[in-house]
Protein backbone atom coordinates (compact mmCIF):
# COMPACT_ATOMS: atom_id res chain seq x y z
CA UNK A 1 0.00 0.00 0.00
CA UNK A 2 1.25 3.47 -0.85
CA UNK A 3 2.19 5.84 1.95
CA UNK A 4 2.48 9.61 2.24
CA UNK A 5 6.17 9.21 1.32
CA UNK A 6 5.10 8.12 -2.20
CA UNK A 7 3.14 11.31 -2.76
CA UNK A 8 4.96 14.19 -4.48
CA UNK A 9 4.72 17.24 -2.21
CA UNK A 10 6.67 20.02 -3.86
CA UNK A 11 5.71 23.15 -1.94
CA UNK A 12 7.90 24.17 0.98
CA UNK A 13 5.98 25.69 3.88
CA UNK A 14 6.90 29.36 4.09
CA UNK A 15 7.39 30.62 7.65
CA UNK A 16 7.66 33.83 9.65
CA UNK A 17 9.01 34.51 13.12
CA UNK A 18 6.74 34.27 16.15
CA UNK A 19 7.16 37.92 17.12
CA UNK A 20 6.50 39.35 13.64
CA UNK A 21 3.63 41.82 13.45
CA UNK A 22 0.42 40.19 12.26
CA UNK A 23 -0.08 42.90 9.64
CA UNK A 24 3.28 42.05 8.04
CA UNK A 25 2.45 38.33 8.03
CA UNK A 26 -0.90 38.97 6.38
CA UNK A 27 0.77 41.15 3.78
CA UNK A 28 3.15 38.31 2.91
CA UNK A 29 0.25 35.88 2.65
CA UNK A 30 -1.73 38.21 0.41
CA UNK A 31 1.17 39.13 -1.88
CA UNK A 32 2.17 35.48 -2.36
CA UNK A 33 -1.36 34.04 -2.51
CA UNK A 34 -0.80 31.89 0.56
CA UNK A 35 -3.84 30.68 2.48
CA UNK A 36 -1.63 29.86 5.46
CA UNK A 37 1.91 30.54 6.67
CA UNK A 38 4.06 28.70 9.19
CA UNK A 39 5.26 30.28 12.43
CA UNK A 40 8.73 29.52 13.84
CA UNK A 41 10.28 30.26 17.20
CA UNK A 42 13.95 29.50 17.82
CA UNK A 43 14.07 27.45 14.62
CA UNK A 44 11.12 25.25 15.57
CA UNK A 45 7.73 25.16 13.87
CA UNK A 46 5.20 26.13 16.51
CA UNK A 47 2.10 26.37 14.35
CA UNK A 48 0.29 27.96 11.43
CA UNK A 49 -1.47 31.25 10.85
CA UNK A 50 -4.49 31.25 8.54
CA UNK A 51 -7.01 33.91 7.61
CA UNK A 52 -9.49 32.03 9.77
CA UNK A 53 -7.20 32.06 12.80
CA UNK A 54 -6.62 35.80 12.35
CA UNK A 55 -10.35 36.50 12.33
CA UNK A 56 -10.78 34.30 15.39
CA UNK A 57 -8.08 36.27 17.21
CA UNK A 58 -9.64 39.64 16.37
CA UNK A 59 -13.07 38.46 17.49
CA UNK A 60 -11.60 37.20 20.75
CA UNK A 61 -9.87 40.53 21.40
CA UNK A 62 -13.15 42.34 20.77
CA UNK A 63 -14.98 40.04 23.16
CA UNK A 64 -12.31 40.70 25.79
CA UNK A 65 -12.87 44.41 25.21
CA UNK A 66 -9.37 44.98 23.90
CA UNK A 67 -10.60 45.76 20.43
CA UNK A 68 -8.22 48.72 20.27
CA UNK A 69 -5.49 46.20 19.43
CA UNK A 70 -4.88 46.73 15.73
CA UNK A 71 -3.10 44.39 13.33
CA UNK A 72 0.14 46.33 13.54
CA UNK A 73 0.13 45.95 17.33
CA UNK A 74 -0.59 42.21 17.44
CA UNK A 75 2.16 39.63 16.95
CA UNK A 76 1.75 36.54 14.79
CA UNK A 77 1.99 34.43 17.94
CA UNK A 78 -1.45 35.63 19.05
CA UNK A 79 -3.10 34.10 15.97
CA UNK A 80 -1.15 30.86 15.72
CA UNK A 81 -2.96 27.53 15.64
CA UNK A 82 -1.62 24.00 15.75
CA UNK A 83 -0.17 22.79 12.45
CA UNK A 84 -2.01 19.83 10.99
CA UNK A 85 0.97 17.51 10.50
CA UNK A 86 1.01 13.97 9.17
CA UNK A 87 3.74 11.32 9.14
CA UNK A 88 5.20 10.06 5.89
CA UNK A 89 4.65 6.51 7.16
CA UNK A 90 0.88 7.00 7.15
CA UNK A 91 -1.28 5.18 4.62
CA UNK A 92 -1.90 7.41 1.60
CA UNK A 93 -5.63 7.29 2.29
CA UNK A 94 -4.94 9.28 5.46
CA UNK A 95 -4.45 12.32 3.22
CA UNK A 96 -8.11 12.20 2.19
CA UNK A 97 -9.24 11.91 5.79
CA UNK A 98 -7.04 14.84 6.85
CA UNK A 99 -8.03 17.12 3.97
CA UNK A 100 -11.70 16.33 4.53
CA UNK A 101 -11.29 18.09 7.87
CA UNK A 102 -8.60 20.67 7.15
CA UNK A 103 -7.62 22.65 4.07
CA UNK A 104 -3.95 21.63 4.32
CA UNK A 105 -1.53 19.17 5.88
CA UNK A 106 2.13 19.62 6.75
CA UNK A 107 4.73 16.90 6.19
CA UNK A 108 8.32 16.77 7.48
CA UNK A 109 10.37 15.77 4.44
CA UNK A 110 14.12 16.06 3.81
CA UNK A 111 14.57 18.10 6.99
CA UNK A 112 12.11 20.76 5.93
CA UNK A 113 8.38 21.28 6.24
CA UNK A 114 6.32 20.70 3.10
CA UNK A 115 2.69 21.69 2.70
CA UNK A 116 -0.09 19.99 0.75
CA UNK A 117 -3.41 21.78 0.32
CA UNK A 118 -6.77 20.39 -0.73
CA UNK A 119 -6.33 22.24 -4.03
CA UNK A 120 -2.95 20.55 -4.58
CA UNK A 121 -4.51 17.15 -4.00
CA UNK A 122 -7.41 17.79 -6.36
CA UNK A 123 -5.00 18.99 -9.06
CA UNK A 124 -2.84 15.91 -8.61
CA UNK A 125 -5.84 13.61 -8.72
CA UNK A 126 -7.01 15.22 -11.94
CA UNK A 127 -3.60 14.60 -13.51
CA UNK A 128 -3.60 10.99 -12.37
CA UNK A 129 -7.18 10.19 -13.37
CA UNK A 130 -7.37 12.00 -16.70
CA UNK A 131 -5.76 9.20 -18.81
CA UNK A 132 -8.12 6.60 -17.30
CA UNK A 133 -11.17 8.77 -17.92
CA UNK A 134 -10.16 9.66 -21.48
CA UNK A 135 -9.49 6.04 -22.41
CA UNK A 136 -12.81 4.94 -20.91
CA UNK A 137 -14.63 7.72 -22.76
CA UNK A 138 -13.04 6.74 -26.08
CA UNK A 139 -14.02 3.10 -25.60
CA UNK A 140 -17.61 4.04 -24.78
CA UNK A 141 -17.73 6.19 -27.91
CA UNK A 142 -16.36 3.38 -30.10
CA UNK A 143 -19.00 1.00 -28.73
CA UNK A 144 -21.71 3.56 -29.44
CA UNK A 145 -20.45 4.02 -33.02
CA UNK A 146 -20.37 0.25 -33.65
CA UNK A 147 -23.90 -0.10 -32.27
CA UNK A 148 -25.10 2.79 -34.39
CA UNK A 149 -23.67 1.25 -37.57
CA UNK A 150 -24.75 -2.38 -37.05
CA UNK A 151 -27.67 -2.08 -34.65
CA UNK A 152 -29.07 -5.36 -33.34
CA UNK A 153 -26.84 -7.32 -35.74
CA UNK A 154 -23.62 -6.18 -34.02
CA UNK A 155 -23.08 -9.26 -31.84
CA UNK A 156 -23.64 -11.54 -34.84
CA UNK A 157 -21.20 -9.52 -36.95
CA UNK A 158 -18.58 -9.69 -34.22
CA UNK A 159 -18.97 -13.47 -33.95
CA UNK A 160 -18.65 -13.89 -37.72
CA UNK A 161 -15.65 -11.56 -37.95
CA UNK A 162 -13.74 -13.10 -35.05
CA UNK A 163 -14.59 -16.75 -35.64
CA UNK A 164 -12.55 -19.76 -34.55
CA UNK A 165 -10.01 -19.20 -37.32
CA UNK A 166 -9.27 -15.65 -36.24
CA UNK A 167 -6.30 -15.19 -33.87
CA UNK A 168 -8.29 -12.89 -31.58
CA UNK A 169 -10.83 -14.56 -29.26
CA UNK A 170 -14.49 -14.41 -30.27
CA UNK A 171 -16.20 -11.70 -28.20
CA UNK A 172 -19.60 -12.55 -26.75
CA UNK A 173 -20.65 -8.93 -27.23
CA UNK A 174 -19.23 -5.46 -27.85
CA UNK A 175 -18.48 -5.22 -24.10
CA UNK A 176 -16.01 -8.11 -24.46
CA UNK A 177 -13.97 -6.45 -27.22
CA UNK A 178 -10.44 -5.16 -26.82
CA UNK A 179 -8.92 -2.24 -28.67
CA UNK A 180 -7.35 -4.79 -31.03
CA UNK A 181 -10.86 -6.02 -31.83
CA UNK A 182 -12.00 -2.45 -32.47
CA UNK A 183 -9.12 -1.69 -34.85
CA UNK A 184 -9.50 -4.89 -36.87
CA UNK A 185 -13.29 -4.71 -36.97
CA UNK A 186 -13.14 -1.19 -38.38
CA UNK A 187 -10.61 -2.25 -41.02
CA UNK A 188 -12.51 -5.39 -42.04
CA UNK A 189 -15.82 -3.55 -42.28
CA UNK A 190 -14.40 -0.29 -43.57
CA UNK A 191 -17.19 -0.01 -46.15
CA UNK A 192 -19.71 0.52 -43.35
CA UNK A 193 -17.49 2.96 -41.43
CA UNK A 194 -15.96 4.95 -44.30
CA UNK A 195 -18.64 7.66 -44.41
CA UNK A 196 -18.28 8.28 -40.68
CA UNK A 197 -14.50 8.52 -40.65
CA UNK A 198 -13.98 10.62 -43.79
CA UNK A 199 -11.91 8.03 -45.67
CA UNK A 200 -9.16 8.03 -43.00
CA UNK A 201 -8.78 4.28 -42.58
CA UNK A 202 -5.06 4.24 -41.79
CA UNK A 203 -5.37 7.14 -39.36
CA UNK A 204 -8.29 5.57 -37.50
CA UNK A 205 -6.63 2.15 -37.30
CA UNK A 206 -3.36 3.53 -35.93
CA UNK A 207 -5.17 5.86 -33.53
CA UNK A 208 -7.24 3.03 -32.07
CA UNK A 209 -4.20 0.74 -31.79
CA UNK A 210 -2.11 3.46 -30.13
CA UNK A 211 -4.83 4.23 -27.61
CA UNK A 212 -5.23 0.50 -26.98
CA UNK A 213 -1.51 0.19 -26.28
CA UNK A 214 -1.66 3.08 -23.81
CA UNK A 215 -4.71 1.49 -22.20
CA UNK A 216 -2.89 -1.82 -21.69
CA UNK A 217 0.17 -0.13 -20.21
CA UNK A 218 -1.93 1.91 -17.83
CA UNK A 219 -4.43 -0.71 -16.71
CA UNK A 220 -1.78 -3.40 -16.28
CA UNK A 221 0.51 -1.10 -14.26
CA UNK A 222 3.31 -1.08 -16.83
CA UNK A 223 4.00 2.61 -16.43
CA UNK A 224 5.46 4.38 -13.43
CA UNK A 225 3.94 7.77 -14.03
CA UNK A 226 0.67 8.53 -15.90
CA UNK A 227 2.19 11.90 -16.79
CA UNK A 228 4.36 10.05 -19.32
CA UNK A 229 1.30 9.48 -21.49
CA UNK A 230 0.64 11.49 -24.61
CA UNK A 231 -2.37 13.30 -23.20
CA UNK A 232 -2.75 15.38 -26.33
CA UNK A 233 -3.27 12.22 -28.38
CA UNK A 234 -5.84 10.94 -25.89
CA UNK A 235 -7.64 14.27 -25.90
CA UNK A 236 -7.60 14.27 -29.72
CA UNK A 237 -9.05 10.74 -29.78
CA UNK A 238 -11.74 11.63 -27.29
CA UNK A 239 -12.73 14.78 -29.21
CA UNK A 240 -12.60 13.02 -32.59
CA UNK A 241 -14.74 10.02 -31.73
CA UNK A 242 -17.23 12.11 -29.78
CA UNK A 243 -17.79 14.23 -32.89
CA UNK A 244 -18.44 11.30 -35.23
Amino acid sequence: MYTIADLPIENTLQTVEYDLGLESALRQMFENSYTQIGVERDGELVGIVTYRSVVRTLLAFQRLEVGHKTLDKISVGAAVEDAHTISEDENLLAVFDALAEYTYIVVDRDDEWRILTDYDLLTRLKQMLEPFLLIESIEMQLREIFTRVFGDALSEQLAETFDEEHPLPTPASIEHCSYAHYAQFISIHWGEFESLFDDQQDVIRELVLEIGDMRNQLFHFRVDDPDEFDRDLLRFGQSYFSSV
